[in-house]
């Protein structure tokens, strides 16, 4: 089952933003398929990709002056906090099909199309260049 497709009409023109966000796709995909036992085994290698994703983000931010660097990166870490959880109870033995199905999914979606798109373009128009 995919709940993601990936498209580059869904880049932010960021490459390394780009290249991320295609993998993260991927990986959701792969977690929404799983059962429980992969699911646990998929999970921890989804937070660290999330972690230096992320360390990456910010490191741009803060090159560029990015004006909503602690919101953004607020958001990371909320987001981190939460994979943590998620992991928590899929070892206690929940499944958590909806959250890899639908929830996980949207956010990476609403992300993208909210916080890394402006991220991006201002990261751009401040010459951030890879």
């Amino acid at each position: 089952m995919s709940v993601l497709t990936w498209h580059d009409g869904l880049n932010v023109g960021v490459g390394f933003m780009d290249r991320d966000h295609e993998a993260a796709a991927a990986q959701i995909n792969h977690l929404a398929e799983a059962g429980l036992p992969e699911r646990i085994a998929l999970l921890p290698h989804f937070i660290d990709h999330c972690r230096e994703h992320f360390a990456r983000e910010e490191a741009m931010m803060e090159a560029t002056g990015f004006f909503a660097f602690g919101c953004h990166q607020g958001e990371h870490q909320r987001v981190l906090a939460e994979l943590d959880a998620v992991l928590a109870r899929l070892r206690s033995g929940e499944p958590m099909d909806r959250y890899f199905t639908e929830d996980l999914p949207g956010w990476l979606m609403i992300h993208r199309n909210t916080m890394d798109f402006v991220t991006a373009e201002f990261a751009r128009a401040n010459g951030y260049r890879e």
